[in-house]
């Protein structure tokens, strides 16, 4: 008790001190959970700032700030558009699939063919008793073709066979037209208008000494399609030329009508008109169309100098139609072309999702003044064609291109019905028409599919 007295007593005296001392540590430890608090709360809201910041910073990065909203109306759009692309597709398809593209029925194929064909696609199988029926029947149609465009069937007898017909003995066509044109004046008795010089290397692809795969099937009936369109866009201009004689025509040779493979040797890059120099044009006139030309679907037609595209070769000797003995991968080979305008390898898994490309060439002997008309039938074809290049006397072509002078599309009597011989005659030119004409596939929901992760278009 002694010591509490004398430890208090001195703790009194010394009171200033002490009370200093427990003053600073109260302030002390006041200051410490004050200034706790305070940081805590300043991280705290640190955070919650920087947090904001980059949120605003991911939304100036983003091109596009969608919510439930915007998202909704978006997907509304896509179904929509999908709807028009449908429709459109569909209202393609069905123009080619009534006007051309159809399988025929007839006494030896009958309604069973179509009806077993009805829905499938390219390369879809074809069983083996169709097949035997569609041999049967494709090896008689070629007459149809030549009655298209009135041609001569004696053709190839009167022009010297293959050989002559593509070079005609290593001259022009119309060097050959010329040698022939006073007998074709002479013979007045002629029931045909148009010459068709190489109609026998159709007329053997329609024969198979085999039995036919699904796909050599496929690739035939196509390619008589689209040389139905072609003999049409022909036959069409005959008819406004008024034709009725084979010294009247528009169009007096069929030099070569290729399809497919041998229409895809070359790339077709870019859409060009390539006309003979103003000195070496034949006749002597001219033949000026400006520097720019559209026609219906096809565009404009710009200038420029085109390489060799060779005729390529037939799909060979082997006998029958050619397709004989060939895989189907040797059939589909260089047939179709890419978006880039590449020939497929025929192999490939697919020719096209909405349709195939598939290359043309014609190399006629025509007036020359009739070019515009027989370009404007190529557009307005059942399978629309799309000329991508046009030559006129390729011998005698060159870079320059159109000449300067006027037109002389009116002389001699006028391009149509009235037109005289010797007008005609002198402007027969040698004229190579290059295109791409499109087969619809039949309109596919899986194609067209949409979802909200992903937009087809």
């Amino acid at each position: 008790m002694d010591q509490v007295r004398t430890i208090a007593k001195i703790v009194w005296q010394q009171r200033f001190w002490v009370l200093s001392i427990l003053g600073t540590i109260v302030v002390l430890v006041c200051w410490g959970l004050a200034t706790s608090d305070l940081e805590a709360r300043f991280s705290k809201r640190k955070s919650t700032i920087g947090s904001k910041f980059n949120a605003v910073r991911a939304i100036t990065n983003e091109s596009f700030h969608p919510n439930d909203d915007v998202n909704a109306g978006d997907q509304l759009q896509v179904e929509a558009q999908k709807d028009y692309v449908s429709k459109l597709w569909s209202d393609l398809y069905e123009k080619q699939r009534t006007e051309v593209l159809f399988w025929p029925t007839g006494k030896v194929l009958g309604d069973e063919f179509a009806q077993h064909m009805e829905g499938k696609r390219f390369r879809d199988n074809i069983v083996r008793d169709m097949r035997e029926k569609y041999r049967n029947y494709i090896k008689e149609q070629f007459k149809t073709l030549i009655e298209i465009v009135k041609a001569n069937k004696n053709s190839k007898k009167r022009s010297g066979g293959r050989g002559e017909m593509a070079r005609f003995g290593g001259g022009s066509p119309l060097e050959a037209m010329g040698g022939r044109a006073s007998q074709i004046d002479t013979q007045k008795d002629e029931d045909y208008l148009v010459d068709w010089l190489d109609q026998d290397v159709l007329r053997n692809r329609l024969v198979f000494s085999k039995m036919p795969t699904p796909v050599q099937i496929w690739v035939t009936q196509e390619d008589l399609w689209v040389y139905e369109t072609l003999l049409n866009v022909i036959a069409n201009t005959n008819a406004m030329r008024g034709a009725t004689r084979p010294d009247n025509t528009a169009i007096r040779t069929i030099v070569e009508l290729q399809v497919g493979r041998n229409a895809s040797q070359g790339k077709l890059q870019q859409e060009t008109i390539y006309l003979p120099s103003e000195g070496g044009q034949q006749g002597g006139g001219s033949f000026s169309m400006g520097g720019r030309m559209e026609m219906g679907r096809m565009g404009s037609m710009d200038m420029g100098r085109m390489g060799s595209l060779g005729s390529g070769e037939s799909y060979g000797g082997r006998g029958g139609s050619g397709q004989d003995g060939l895989s189907d991968i040797e059939v589909l080979a260089n047939r179709y072309l890419d978006p880039d305008g590449l020939p497929y390898p025929g192999d490939s898994e697919d020719f096209g999702t909405e349709y195939r490309k598939l290359p043309i060439r014609m190399l006629l002997t025509m007036d020359q003044r009739m070019l515009p008309e027989i370009l404007v039938e190529c557009a307005n074809a059942a399978l629309p064609i799309e000329v991508t290049r046009v030559i006129v006397n390729r011998e005698k072509s060159n870079a320059a291109g159109f000449t300067g002078r006027s037109s002389n599309r009116r002389q001699g009597g006028g391009r149509r019905g009235g037109a005289g011989k010797e007008s005609i005659r002198s402007n027969l030119s040698e004229v190579e028409i290059q295109g791409i004409v499109l087969i619809y596939e039949p309109p596919s929901d899986s194609v067209l599919r949409t979802s909200e992760e992903e937009s087809v278009f």
